[in-house]
């Protein structure tokens, strides 16, 4: 026998013993022949597989179309392969890789040869490990890489009773040349790699169990390859074994791990050196790993970090406007929650003993095995970029000499209060309109830095009557307002005149002078009549004028 034919029995007994799964279906799908790796694989008996048809491992809606390629591919030739997704017994959805050979017709009757590898594994490891690079079969002869039988005397040197042509593609070596001389192939195996291949393939033999391992081989071409090597043992008698096994190229999973490793150290190298805070959290949330960028932002040491859970009473964040930043809210505890991204959230954490940091972050889900397992969460430190803003927005919206509000934020401020108005008419607000007394003759005696003091000096006596939720609004050059928030014509009237006796009785202390102060003031009810904030403003100035012509230092009511 050459290493090129097989007697029936001798091919039947190669496919039985095969180590991948094999199987041999007839023109209408039927399965003729399935060897133990192929119901294993599968998870049936070969008695509830033969005869039926090869539908019972497809999805139903697929199978008319696979059934269709099948019996194209008996009539027309051409290649039948490829990677499949297929069910098992159980249900369980399997990856799979096969290939197919046309088997002689015998009375016109067609078949084909089909072998089938489990690669849900390899699948998985490249989901996990986001690598695009395959581990391929060199496909040969309708057998993946090089399949053989190889026969270990009780005494005397091995020998290939058979071999596929594949492993001219694997090796460089003719199945004649390797069926000829058995050692053909192992001098191809690098030196350095030649000893543990020996002493596997003798550990197997005195076991009398499995043979797997792999090595690497140098072709005549000088082409470098990793080879697996996987057979199992079959007794022939007198101490014989013959191993029915495969020969693969591994090749392109050495060099996808070697990538994998380069990825990871380059991966390493920048988590370390990035200036942008990372971190990984588990599912409960506690911080598992992080980067010195991430500690250096938030003032703290590793051992701070590491470990602690974003709900740690450790933790005080805020949102923008001072608010409590719940832990829920967390973009990192959002996207475990939800298996969504999040993208630039800001908040404030509050480190002990240090001011508050303004951090930007996202965090996005990870996932293994389809299961959520961590979440990556980067920040960067926007601590300046927040204070610069809130400085802009004071500029924008104070008065640079009192601190209080300029007429634009107040008059923004009083009308959104009249549209809230509008819609709640029952509600009730008041605005007042304050105009201090001759104050014209301060700045002419006593100059403008005087006139300022007086200001500064009102605007404070004003915030120390008004509650903190009133908004104070400087309108013009000594023309103040505020809007009483939730208050009635009665309440506003007696805060305004507290204020006017306060003011009264407050004189400002200024060059070693002491300067008096009056004021007048013009009180309005806001309406749910009234059409915008100028219509309020015009009845308080009403009543501002009415109480500077009966002789100032006084306040007015406007009527409704």
């Amino acid at each position: 026998m050459t290493g090129q034919t097989l007697e029936p029995l001798q091919f039947d007994a190669l496919i039985r013993h095969a180590p991948v799964g094999i199987a041999v279906i007839d023109y209408l799908g039927i399965y003729e022949v399935v060897n133990r790796a192929y119901c294993a694989l599968y998870g049936y008996r070969e008695e509830e597989m033969l005869g039926r048809s090869f539908s019972l491992v497809f999805p139903p809606v697929q199978f008319p179309a696979v059934l269709a390629r099948h019996q194209r591919f008996l009539d027309e030739g051409g290649e039948l392969g490829g990677e499949w997704e297929v069910i098992r017994h159980d249900g369980v959805v399997l990856s799979i890789l096969t290939d197919s050979a046309r088997m002689p017709e015998a009375q016109g009757h067609k078949r084909r040869l089909v072998y089938v590898l489990d690669i849900t594994q390899r699948k998985k490891m490249e989901r996990e490990s986001r690598q695009s690079a395959a581990l391929l079969l060199d496909l040969a002869a309708s057998l993946p890489g090089a399949m053989f039988r190889l026969l270990t005397p009780h005494s005397g040197h091995a020998r290939y009773a058979y071999i596929s042509p594949g492993v001219e593609a694997l090796f460089g070596v003719t199945p004649q040349q390797a069926c000829a001389d058995s050692r053909s192939l192992l001098r191809c195996i690098l030196p350095a790699d030649r000893p543990a291949h020996q002493a596997s393939l003798r550990a197997a033999i005195q076991g009398r169990h499995g043979w797997e391992h792999e090595f690497q081989i140098r072709t005549p071409a000088g082409q470098l390859k990793w080879v697996h090597s996987k057979a199992t043992p079959q007794s022939a008698g007198n101490g014989d074994l013959i191993w029915t096994g495969v020969l693969t190229d591994v090749s392109a999973r050495h060099a996808s791990d070697a990538a994998l490793k380069a990825s990871e150290a380059t991966f390493r190298t920048l988590f370390e050196t990035v200036p942008q805070g990372v971190v990984y959290h588990e599912p409960g949330g506690r911080i598992t790993q992080a980067n010195p960028a991430a500690a250096r932002i938030l003032g703290l040491s590793m051992a701070q970090l590491l470990g602690k859970a974003i709900g740690d009473p450790f933790w005080h964040t805020i949102h923008e406007d001072g608010s409590a930043f719940p832990a829920e809210h967390h973009p990192a505890m959002q996207a475990l929650r939800t298996g969504q991204p999040v993208a630039n959230v800001v908040m404030g954490v509050l480190a002990p003993g240090r001011d508050c940091v303004w951090i930007q972050v996202s965090a996005m889900p990870l996932f293994k095995g389809g299961q959520l397992s961590e979440v990556y969460a980067n920040f960067e430190d926007i601590t300046e970029h927040v204070r610069l803003e809130r400085q802009l927005r004071r500029e924008a919206t104070t008065d640079f000499l009192t601190g209080v509000a300029n007429r634009r934020h107040f008059m923004d401020r009083l009308n959104i209060e009249v549209e809230r108005i509008q819609r709640h008419p029952d509600m009730r607000s008041c605005v007042l309109t304050l105009d201090l007394d001759h104050f014209k003759r301060v700045n002419d005696s006593l100059g403008h830095a005087a006139g300022d003091a007086v200001l500064c000096h009102f605007t404070q006596l004003m915030s120390q009557q008004v509650r903190r939720l009133d908004i104070i609004g400087r309108t013009g050059g000594e023309e103040f307002a505020v809007l009483l928030l939730d208050t009635g014509s009665d309440e506003a009237m007696l805060l305004a005149e507290r204020l006017r006796q306060r003011v009264a009785t407050s004189p400002l202390a200024y060059g070693g002078r002491c300067i008096e102060i009056t004021v007048s003031m013009g009180v309005s009810l806001i309406c749910g009549s009234d059409a915008d904030a100028q219509a309020v403003l015009i009845r308080a100035d009403q009543a501002l004028y009415a109480a500077k012509a009966s002789g100032r230092n006084c306040v007015r009511l406007a009527p409704e």
